[in-house]
């Protein structure tokens, strides 16, 4: 039997904007700022993580002397400065609108919420989203891949985790929707490493584009099966 979905639970960076490019961007001349030129980190690093755990990182691999914390807030100002006019991931903003008709929508996110407000206004769908479901990386005990962000998430929505579909873009990310005991859906137009990430999704898709006609409604009604499906 197919459990219906009551309710999809968005990453941002990469899912519904791209802004990843920007990140990237933004640690090489972070790090150039501090001396370390040409300095760049694996995308596993990187996306679905918080800037908190990119300064960590940068810290340890290139030996630069700023604390954690002046660094994932230089890291935060730089990208938000070069993300402010972000391109939507191609059909973002009308998937979400479809959706919200017959789902419940949250946003969970490892840039903080006011980057989520920020985007969402943006992209003319902050109406779709209840601002108790916006979970950014400041309202978590532990980012992604920990689960906190997405249970919390489902807890707004009052929704179970079989209940939800989880939209991602990054393996940090997809393993978080396992571990929440959620079933997710492979962004990949913005994505890295295709082949791992789709192995850890229940479904993967290009771009939202690609989606069939009636994938919403057919989600909420518990007639799609979404094991191995591939929207391209």
């Amino acid at each position: 039997m197919i459990i219906p979905v009551r309710a999809a639970l968005f990453d941002l960076d990469g899912t519904l904007v791209d802004s990843e490019v920007h990140t990237d961007a933004a640690i090489r001349i972070v790090a150039e700022r501090h001396g370390v030129p040409g300095f760049a980190l694996p995308h596993t690093e990187t996306r679905g993580r918080t800037w908190a755990h990119i300064a960590d990182v940068m810290r340890a691999e290139a030996g630069l002397g700023a604390g954690r914390d002046a660094l994932a807030h230089e890291l935060l100002v730089y990208w938000t400065a070069i993300a402010a006019d972000v391109t939507p991931v191609p059909g973002a903003p009308e998937a979400l609108r479809e959706a919200a008709r017959c789902l419940k929508l949250a946003v969970v996110s490892s840039s903080p919420r006011a980057v989520i407000d920020s985007f969402l206004q943006k992209l003319g769908v902050a109406d779709c989203v209840e601002h108790a479901a916006r979970i950014g990386a400041d309202a978590v005990r532990a980012s992604k891949p920990d689960p906190d962000g997405f249970l919390q998430g489902a807890r707004a929505l009052k929704a179970s985790p079989a209940e939800c579909l989880v939209f991602e873009d990054s393996r940090a990310g997809l393993e978080a929707a396992r571990a929440a005991g959620m079933r997710s859906m492979f962004v990949r137009c913005c994505a890295a490493d295709i082949e791992g990430n789709s192995a850890l999704a229940t479904a993967s898709m290009e771009d939202y584009r690609s989606l069939p006609p009636g994938f919403w409604a057919r989600l909420a009604e518990g007639s799609l099966e979404l094991d191995g499906q591939v929207y391209a």
